[in-house]
Formats: structure tokens, C-alpha cells, sequence
């Protein structure tokens, strides 16, 4: 009698575990540097991420956030001085938020190759419940 059911799916959905923990470790130990430095700060009703992108046209740059996390993606330009292994090649970097954020209240700024992404904690939906007044304990 056996005390496990063995699942043949499981080794599936294992495999499926691995390879999307390996793929975070890559995005988040840049084994291929092609992602930006990020930073993530705490502020007073929210956070506010920052992304280095140098030389980057921001109209070139694709930013989408949800109530979870922000993604940023575009291509790193072609330094026509120097030589720069990433020259071309397009980055993708996602941060996820500690706590829910509203999107809709969300902000970003680019200055200096600095893109500043300010977004604000979600604000939960709260009331008060009564008790009938009247009924028996």
C-alpha cells in the first residue's frame, strides 16, 4: 500500500518550477548584462523605482505596471565612440512591488538616462459592519 499517490503531472509542473526559478535567478543576477540596474525605494504612500538606462530614447522604451510589479523593456543604443557589449541588444527588467500599488496613480520621468517610476500603495477598501440591534445572544 502506498502512503504517497504519485502524480506523473507533477514532474511537469516540477520542471515547469525549475526553469521559471532559473530564469528569475538569471534576470536577477545578470548573468548576461543586459539588465539595467534597477533600485527600488520606499516612499511616504507608495514606492519609487528607478532603472539606469544611459544613452536610451525614451520614446523607444515600453513600460508596463499592474497592481503587482512594473516591466520595463527597449534596446541599449550603439555608442558611436566606444565599444559597448550591449550596444544593440534589448533589456527587459521587472520589479515587484512589496505591497499592492494602485497603476492608475503611477508616474515616470526620464532625465539624464535616470527612468523614475513613482507609484502609489493601493489603498484597500474599508467599512464598518453592524450587528442588527435587537437579536439574542
Amino acid at each position: 500500500m502506498a502512503l504517497l499517490r504519485w502524480d506523473p503531472t507533477d514532474m511537469d509542473r516540477w520542471r515547469d518550477d525549475m526553469l521559471r526559478m532559473w530564469g528569475r535567478m538569471r534576470e536577477d543576477w545578470n548573468f548576461d548584462n543586459t539588465r539595467p540596474r534597477t533600485h527600488l525605494h520606499e516612499i511616504d504612500n507608495g514606492y519609487l523605482v528607478e532603472f539606469e538606462l544611459p544613452g536610451v530614447d525614451p520614446s523607444k522604451v515600453e513600460i508596463d505596471i499592474d497592481d503587482q510589479s512594473v516591466s520595463v523593456r527597449g534596446e541599449f543604443p550603439a555608442h558611436p565612440i566606444e565599444s559597448d557589449q550591449r550596444a544593440g541588444e534589448t533589456f527587459h527588467a521587472v520589479v515587484s512591488f512589496p505591497s499592492e500599488i494602485n497603476p492608475d496613480t503611477a508616474q515616470a520621468d526620464y532625465r539624464h538616462g535616470l527612468l523614475a517610476i513613482t507609484a502609489y500603495k493601493a489603498r484597500g477598501r474599508r467599512r464598518r459592519l453592524e450587528l442588527p440591534a435587537g437579536q439574542p445572544s
